[in-house]
């Protein structure tokens, strides 16, 4: 069973940057959210990202998972022996790639918005489908209770790659470390970097961080940075990251 973790972890490596359990304990929990799906290289990958629907045909993930930004499937089931169980065709679905637009710039300005093409079978779009999150542009508190779903990797054989949850608390917005105080001519992102205390593992990446009290998407989950003594996991904050949000709006205004 060990053996399974360790072969899975080495071809995540791309996609783990360091993402981490935040305490002693992995609290996360096995879940069947339709809205959130696997993001693998093809029909038949063993593993990868996070992607969610916000719209009919608009999904969003980390820039950092480009070479998986191949094909979604959703409502998966646990995995067996270690290994990811596929869906039924008709929750799969390819992504338009000249739909995609990314930045994979590290914590902070790692985002990626893309096109979810008909299911092949049914002909009907994910987000009518398997349903949609909506997208807050506006800063969030530090504190408030945020939750992350997502793919990522597992010690216990049957969790490893299938879908998990938790909560955690957001604990900055807008801390990075940066050469100039001119924002304006910073090749980064400082102002959109946020961190939060929510579990998270290699397979996490691209996940959407929801804001418990309205259940609305702040950020994007990308990097890692807790430790069985503290610290905090990283992503992408949409409200204060100009480019991501133009996507976002840009994809949803064309499903109108």
């Amino acid at each position: 069973m060990r053996l399974v973790a360790i072969l899975a972890l080495a071809n995540l490596t791309a996609f783990a940057g360091n993402k981490s359990i935040c305490g002693k304990t992995d609290d996360r929990a096995l879940s069947t959210n339709p809205k959130i799906g696997r993001l693998l290289d093809s029909r038949s990958g063993d593993g990868g990202c996070t992607l969610t629907m916000i719209s009919k045909s608009c999904g969003v993930s980390a820039g950092h998972c480009l070479s998986v930004l191949k094909v979604a499937e959703f409502n998966t089931s646990e995995s067996v022996n270690g290994n990811i169980q596929h869906p039924e065709a008709k929750d799969v679905y390819d992504i338009d790639q000249k739909s995609i637009q990314s930045k994979n710039g590290g914590p902070g300005n790692d985002w990626a918005v893309f096109k979810v093409l008909p299911n092949n079978e049914t002909g009907l779009y994910a987000g009518d489908v398997q349903g949609t999150y909506d997208v807050s542009f506006e800063i969030p508190e530090i504190g408030d209770v945020l939750r992350i779903t997502g793919y990522g990797l597992d010690s216990e054989p049957s969790k490893n790659l299938a879908q998990q949850t938790h909560t955690g608390a957001l604990q900055s917005v807008g801390t990075a470390t940066r050469d100039t105080d001119d924002e304006d001519n910073w090749n980064g992102r400082p102002y959109s970097r946020l961190t939060h205390t929510v579990d998270t593992m290699g397979g996490n990446s691209g996940s959407t961080i929801i804001r418990e009290s309205d259940e609305k998407i702040i950020g994007i989950h990308t990097h890692g940075g807790c430790s069985s003594w503290g610290g905090a996991n990283q992503g992408t904050l949409i409200a204060k990251h100009t480019e991501l949000t133009q996507a976002i709006k840009s994809c949803l205004n064309s499903d109108k």
